[in-house]
């Protein structure tokens, strides 16, 4: 969910914030990851390089890991 393998520091600081808020782990994981860039095409889709297919802001949501707490930048050209 990070984008990469976070350290033991990391994992203990967000399960003690899940502990300790109640928040989905998700929500807290979310709080300390870059948000995905995403260059929307006119076709109103973009390439994601995850799954290595076109996506909409939808099915990138749905696909997405993080759900509704993913970040996504869109830059529209």
């Amino acid at each position: 969910m990070f984008g990469h393998e976070p350290n033991k520091e990391m994992k203990t600081m967000v399960m003690e914030e899940v502990a300790a808020t109640g928040a989905d782990i998700r929500e807290v994981i979310a709080k300390y990851t870059l948000p995905t860039m995403a260059i929307m095409g006119p076709d109103g889709k973009f390439d994601d390089m995850v799954s290595g297919r076109r996506l909409t802001t939808e099915e990138w949501r749905e696909i997405n890991p993080l759900g509704e707490y993913g970040k996504l930048v869109i830059v529209s050209l």
